[in-house]
């Protein structure tokens, strides 16, 4: 679920950053298609941004992880603040979750309930076939709109022969703007937190009147009677929001942008811009360097190092009774019963049964300073090539010491339940560059 808030947040930002360019540069141009294509552009690269991936994963070697424990090992004393934290981490964002999960199906009930009362309203009244379009005549005395390719339009609207009001909602069937606005309303179900996506939704509106009103002027160049037909229409205005409607809110800039001289080609050297832009977006959230690509990296450092070098071993020797008795991730601790992230895996096994070195490396701690039934009890701590690190706990023996040099396979110790823990068995991490990792995605 994390991984799906970091999309929703990176798509979020890519749509806000076209806005604003848009919003500086475009908007008062009259090159209304290409601003238009330039606006869904917009969309569909920044639904596909967050899933590219153009980094180059380096390698660090000779680097040491460091595990830090300080008080979390005192679990007798501690382990009470730990949970809390653990809890804090787990049900604030639960919280966020369902209440963003909630608003979401409210922004998508509405939306199917918007096109079933679209149909609704095709069903309810009559149907006239003209050319590729199916006209529906409305009782009501409204502004006409257009979905796809239903035009809806006034009854008396159509009788009375108003060519200009038809012709410009032909427009938007014919251009298909209800693509542009269904696939901006999906977005805005899931980013109804992003201020930018309504502005958006306002600029797409803008976008497709004037592309109609030009389509109207193109067949009858009579401006100002065309604009006292806009002008006329206001009463009749009704809210569609899934329509491209003849009569929306910017009537003054529609009429204020016919009037508007066409934009020199100079201007058009403005669109050059939009290249660093893309590539501005591609380098902030197409080169990624978090933990989700270490398998890539594993990937490379299997070319650069030996595999001896990298903790891939199982570190239990097998046998009877050795399983894997719970694995990394978010779990319900087995005494506290409070769920919390588990960065290791703990393999159950039988008292006694030999501990391996994962990967070639250096003894760095043998813990002589533990209490029994509390902590991790008996651990060590390896040092290997390639910034990992692993840790070995609640082992029954040691059988190796601090600034010693071991091979991968050699026993370090036995297993036992020298910590807090509710039987007999290894708990394995692995650290890569400072970080955990899945020690399963080695193995």
């Amino acid at each position: 679920m994390t991984s799906f808030f970091i999309y929703i947040i990176e798509s979020a930002i890519s749509v806000s950053t076209f806005y604003i360019f848009y919003e500086l540069f475009l908007k008062r141009d009259t090159w209304f298609r290409f601003n238009r294509y330039f606006l869904l552009f917009g969309l569909i690269f920044s639904c596909i941004l967050p899933f590219l991936d153009f980094s180059v994963t380096g390698v660090v070697v000779n680097s040491q992880n460091q595990f830090e424990f300080s008080d979390y090992l005192n679990m007798s004393s501690s382990v009470h603040s730990f949970e809390k934290q653990a809890v804090n981490w787990v049900y604030k964002p639960n919280f966020i979750l369902l209440l963003y999960i909630a608003i979401v199906s409210i922004f998508l009930i509405r939306l199917l309930f918007q096109i079933i009362q679209l149909f609704k309203t095709v069903n309810a009244n009559e149907i006239i076939n003209y050319k590729n379009y199916k006209l529906v005549l409305l009782n009501n005395s409204s502004s006409p709109f257009s979905f796809f390719n239903y035009i809806f339009i006034d009854k008396d609207d159509y009788r009375n022969g108003s060519n200009e009001l038809l012709l410009h909602e032909i427009t938007h069937a014919r251009q298909k703007h209800s693509i542009d606005v269904i696939l901006l309303e999906m977005i805005l179900v899931f980013q109804w937190f992003n201020p930018f996506i309504y502005r958006y939704r306002q600029a797409f509106k803008e976008i497709h009147e004037y592309l109609a009103d030009r389509g109207v002027l193109k067949a009858n160049n009579d401006k100002t009677a065309y604009q006292r037909l806009i002008i006329r229409q206001i009463e009749k205005s009704i809210q569609v929001r899934l329509a491209s409607q003849f009569n929306y809110s910017l009537t003054k800039k529609r009429i204020k942008m016919m009037t508007r001289i066409n934009s020199g080609k100079l201007a058009k050297f403005k669109t050059l811009l939009i290249i660093p832009l893309i590539a501005l977006l591609l380098m902030a959230f197409g080169m990624k360097t978090s933990t989700e690509s270490f398998l890539n990296t594993n990937q490379v450092l299997q070319t650069t190092l030996d595999s001896k070098q990298i903790p891939s071993i199982f570190p239990v020797k097998k046998g009877d009774g050795v399983e894997i008795s719970s694995g990394y991730g978010m779990r319900m601790h087995p005494t506290k019963k409070v769920e919390m992230m588990h960065n290791a895996v703990d393999i159950k096994a039988p008292k006694g049964t030999p501990v391996f070195a994962t990967a070639d490396g250096m003894i760095r701690k043998v813990e002589k300073n533990f209490k029994q039934g509390e902590g991790y009890g008996k651990y060590i701590i390896i040092d290997h090539e390639g910034g990992f690190s692993t840790l070995y706990s609640q082992l029954s023996e040691y059988n190796t010491k601090e600034g010693k040099e071991v091979s991968q396979g050699d026993v370090i110790g036995y297993v036992g339940q020298s910590g807090l823990s509710t039987g007999p068995h290894l708990h394995y991490e692995v650290m890569k560059d400072g970080e955990n990792v899945n020690p399963e995605n080695y193995f």
